[in-house]
């Protein structure tokens, strides 16, 4: 249950600036973020954003300017993160791993008047459109943050784009913290935890989930410059909890298998979200001690919509949506309605007209409610399979009963061809720990006697009836999502 009396202490606020004047007054002398060398309390952190505003005002830009961030998860960015918009211009985070023909593309296509670039990219972006200035720039003196309104434009945020081109979805400043607010709902005490920022800046969960709801409860987020060395900091800096995508907890749990409970130290809480859950790793974390809270948002809905903080209780489900916001269900849809809503899609209107009307979120989403309204995703419409019988077939449903066995470690439902016709079949990342000495045949079988298992939960028409061993990763996004159009 959420501690009634730390939410008493937090409140909404609409616009990121009012938010800064916020953490600084709420959790002066707190620690705020750390690399493990240099550590900034809450009233420094302020601080240091404000003197980025006054390097920010001196390049003369015109207000509501797209201004890009690319660089590692370090003290820059971070700062850089709430510096953009508080000055009164639009954030545009940047991807890693993007190259020089991308980032050319994106500099024209999203109107960038510059770049805040970090050490190891100046050499991708030495010949771009843009201006670029290194993430290390800051003034001398603090200057007041812009006067902004709830609906001016905070931030762009890149879409997915599992199944097609990422979009950029626009954010007001109400949007964001809509989301962030979000963020704080959690289990037990949610106030003054420790964290470590795993998850990019770029990534919409890494972004208001991992760093945004953390700084409204005041906790302590230490910088994540690179996978390896997020999970090797776990037994040093020792995080009470984590924001984490289902690929990550499969790292973290793989390893804490080799090395012991203790490689976790105070490790209490993860929350996770970007992807399903498998039931699997929610019984290994509890086993660990460990609470693993699920949740449901989108890009488009500043990341958090829902959330399941009893696992236990309703394994399968994304918990209860969120105060502020109206939901219902269109022909199985799930559309939204509130302030966490975007704007538009940058610079698309045709894409912003399918998705949005009247203010409703259309999320693609199909969904049910069981009697206590909680929220269960069975699909996405854009996945749906089609068979040759008219028969339409939600991926998403058949490999939620897979992740619930334990020879399966991931896996991705789709068409495939059999004998000339379509038919339903899945590629399997087989589950090694359950398997070992196993020769290829051996694994072959037993995971054909998983699928015919499965399919004595399916209806006919629903039967997969095709398996491939697949013995290295799918091709995954920045979320970790499987790539499905490139699998």
């Amino acid at each position: 249950m959420v501690d009634t009396d730390e939410m008493a202490t937090l409140e909404y606020i609409p616009t990121i600036p009012k938010f800064l004047e916020f953490i600084k007054k709420q959790y002066s002398d707190y620690p705020a973020i750390s690399d493990k060398v240099t550590t900034y309390t809450y009233e420094e952190l302020v601080s240091r954003v404000a003197k980025r505003v006054t390097f920010i005002n001196s390049l003369g830009l015109e207000k509501g300017s797209n201004i890009a961030v690319l660089a590692k998860n370090d003290l820059d960015a971070m700062e850089l993160f709430l510096a953009i918009p508080a000055a009164g211009h639009v954030l545009i985070m940047l991807p890693n791993a993007l190259n020089d023909k991308a980032l050319a593309g994106i500099s024209m296509k999203f109107d960038l008047a510059g770049m805040f670039v970090g050490k190891e990219f100046t050499e991708v972006t030495a010949n771009l459109p843009c201006k670029t200035w290194p993430s290390t720039s800051i003034g001398e003196t603090e200057s007041a943050f812009a006067d902004v309104e709830k609906d001016t434009t905070a931030a762009i945020f890149f879409t997915g784009g599992t199944t097609g081109a990422p979009k950029g979805a626009v954010h007001s400043h109400g949007s964001i913290m809509r989301g962030s607010f979000n963020g704080v709902f959690g289990p037990g005490s949610i106030l003054h935890k420790r964290y470590i920022a795993m998850l990019p800046l770029s990534h919409i969960f890494g972004a208001i989930m991992g760093y945004m709801a953390k700084l409204y409860t005041g906790s302590l987020i230490y910088t994540c410059v690179d996978m390896r060395a997020g999970i090797g900091d776990i037994p040093v800096v020792r995080p009470t909890t984590l924001v984490l995508v289902p690929g990550l907890v499969e790292i973290i749990l793989n390893i804490a298998r080799l090395k012991g409970r203790a490689f976790l130290g105070d490790l209490e809480l993860i929350m996770c979200g970007a992807a399903p859950v498998p039931p699997r790793q929610m019984a290994e974390c509890r086993e660990l001690g460990i609470t693993l809270c699920a949740g449901y948002g989108l890009t488009e809905c500043a990341n958090l919509t829902s959330g399941n903080c009893d696992t236990d209780k309703k394994p399968e489900s994304m918990g209860h949506i969120y105060p502020e916001q109206q939901v219902k269900v269109v022909e199985g849809e799930l559309w939204i309605k509130g302030d966490n809503v975007m704007k538009e899609y940058y610079k698309d209107p045709e894409h912003t007209a399918e998705v949005l009307e009247d203010g409703w979120f259309k999320t693609g989403d199909l969904v049910e409610f069981d009697d206590n309204d909680w929220i269960y995703i069975t699909g996405r419409i854009k996945n749906l399979i089609i068979l040759p019988n008219g028969e339409n077939v939600s991926p998403e449903e058949i490999e939620e009963l897979f992740y619930k066995q334990s020879l399966v470690k991931d896996c991705l439902v789709q068409e495939m061809e059999m004998n000339g016709n379509t038919v339903i079949g899945v590629e399997i990342i087989p589950y090694m720990p359950e398997l070992e000495g196993a020769s290829e045949e051996e694994i072959q079988n037993r995971l054909q006697e998983t699928v015919n298992e499965v399919n004595k939960e399916l209806p006919p028409f629903k039967r997969v009836l095709k398996l491939k061993v697949r013995t290295e990763d799918f091709k995954r996004n920045g979320a970790m999502k499987i790539l499905r159009n490139q699998a």
